[in-house]
């Protein structure tokens, strides 16, 4: 049912002249086309500094598998573990302490990020990522115990996280309303191309009976940052950042090297000075500090739907088919267990790469509710296989989890960067956004605490039958997905306020229409 539409009391004081240049910069029907592929052609320039950006995310896939994997590789299991009948194994407790590395660093990063580039800007914050997760990953790479090799994952954590951390929120800061979707969800792309190239990288090295089948996979980390520190002259700075900043001329030159010299610059920053204007209205009337503010108004109500949305990745399951499918083969007594594993990671990217001509064609809800159902339902179907115990069992089981993989990639695990990066305002988008990575970690680190304790042969044990654990938490978030997640394909900055402004229910979000919109069609008819 279609909603009317009341002109909100945020968009009282905008001026017919200012709202058509906001429209004009993109009709909605525009907005709503399908995607072509003279539409990648046209943007080939976003597109390109798009994935420039999203270099450091590379490092977050790369070093999120890289402990499953390296768990497997006996050189490294017998430089820091012990043996346990006729398997070496790395403890629980040591485990714990280099999985908290990466919680220790992606928290620490996600609450930097949202203090340092908002005010440095975007571009020295990556710089900065890129050389300290550099000297990170130097530090691994010479580690002689699990204390150093913990150190260096902190350090280089911290790095890839603040450029994971900003990566969505640049890009939408820059990505043309009909491609967002497309730009935000290649970030993930990078982050499932890191895992296939660690689980690459690590099956390249498996046959080396010395440590070097460990420290080449870890040393080949600081191949991403490095680009990035080459390609960084190329990189302008972001044009929303410098109109919060009040530079309006080098907004415009950033916007023009983004998107080339045929863009209507004035029209864009049209659209993002008007977002940035009524977000400044909202604030002085609230007169609250900026981190308070994405909790307060209807910014909670944004701040609570990208959480909720990166949080279902981990109680879906996400931590054990990404992070510990590899050691659960081995512990399964799969033959070649990182083959079988990099097979999982290749056909998880070409998921991703499926989602790229959906997520701006079907749109975000559709895609995330229905994979979130669908993989709920798989769970159930491995963990029940599980339960079997035979060889023709275990087949099936790894199978599934596989199409499970893929399935995650293609929706959930793609689209949530979407979210992330085009619901929150335009002012709080990066503490927004930096909040969200903090609870999503600070979830991650449950499970990769727990995750040790319910896989070893020497704990719990549950196998496959860990699928049980998440089927239980998934339901839930299936609920809340269902009945509060909202539409925002090819809405622009103005609209997006407008709706979270007039409190539109989540499923009416695809059917509103907004006032810009409205001013739009009147202009039509006047020509």
């Amino acid at each position: 049912m279609e909603a009317k539409t009341t002109e909100p009391g945020a968009m009282a004081a905008v001026h017919e002249e200012t709202r058509q240049d906001v429209t004009n910069f993109l009709p909605p029907s525009e907005a709503n086309d399908k995607l072509s592929f003279r539409d990648f052609w046209k943007n080939r320039r976003v597109l390109m500094f798009c994935m420039m950006i999203y270099l450091l995310p590379i490092n977050f896939g790369y070093e999120v598998s890289m402990m499953g994997k390296l768990l497997a590789v006996t050189p490294f299991a017998q430089h820091f573990g012990y043996k346990a009948g006729n398997t070496w194994i790395i403890s629980a407790k040591d485990q714990q302490i280099l999985n908290a590395a990466n919680t220790i660093g992606i928290f620490c990063s996600a609450f930097l990020t949202g203090i340092v580039s908002d005010f440095i800007g975007r571009k020295k914050t990556i710089i900065i990522a890129c050389v300290v997760c550099s000297g990170g990953i130097i530090l691994q790479y010479f580690s002689s115990s699990i204390l150093m090799l913990f150190a260096g994952k902190v350090v280089s954590t911290l790095g890839f996280g603040l450029g994971h951390s900003l990566g969505p929120v640049f890009v939408a800061e820059l990505a043309p309303v009909k491609m967002r979707g497309i730009c935000l969800a290649l970030v993930n792309t990078n982050i499932v191309l890191g895992q296939w190239l660690n689980s690459l990288v690590v099956y390249a090295c498996k046959s080396d009976p010395t440590d070097m089948a460990w420290r080449i996979p870890i040393i080949t980390q600081i191949i991403p940052p490095g680009l990035l520190l080459l390609c960084l002259v190329f990189l302008p700075e972001s044009p929303t950042w410098l109109l919060i900043k009040g530079r309006r001329d080098d907004a415009s030159k950033a916007y023009l090297r983004f998107n080339g010299p045929e863009f209507d610059v004035n029209a864009a920053l049209a659209v993002a000075t008007v977002a940035i204007e009524k977000e400044e209205e909202v604030k002085k009337a609230n007169k609250s500090s900026k981190w308070i503010e994405c909790f307060t108004g209807t910014n909670l109500r944004r701040t609570t739907i990208i959480i909720m949305v990166y949080i279902s990745q981990q109680f879906i399951g996400v931590g054990f088919i990404s992070g510990y499918l590899t050691y659960y083969f081995r512990l399964a007594g799969v033959n070649d267990p990182l083959a079988i594993g990099q097979a999982a990671n290749a056909i998880q990217l070409f998921g991703n790469i499926c989602s790229w001509p959906l997520v701006d064609r079907l749109g975000r809800r559709p895609m995330i509710v229905g994979g979130s159902c669908v993989m709920t339902a798989l769970l159930l179907v491995i963990g029940g296989i599980s339960t079997i115990g035979t060889a023709p069992a275990l087949s099936a089981t790894v199978a599934f989890m596989v199409i499970w993989g893929y399935l995650y990639q293609a929706t959930l695990g793609a689209v949530a960067y979407t979210i992330g990066g085009e619901t929150s305002s335009v002012q709080l988008r990066q503490k927004t956004y930096s909040i969200n990575i903090m609870v999503a970690t600070a979830v991650s680190c449950m499970w990769t605490q727990i995750m040790p304790y319910l896989l070893n042969t020497d704990q719990a044990n549950l196998g496959g039958k860990i699928c049980f654990v998440f089927f239980g938490f998934s339901l839930p978030v299936c609920a809340y997905l269902y009945f509060c997640l909202p539409e925002l394909k090819g809405r622009n900055y103005a609209e997006v306020q407008e709706l979270f402004a007039n409190r539109v229910p989540a499923r009416q979000f695809k059917t509103y229409v907004c006032s810009v919109s409205l001013a739009n069609e009147e202009l039509k008819e006047k020509v």
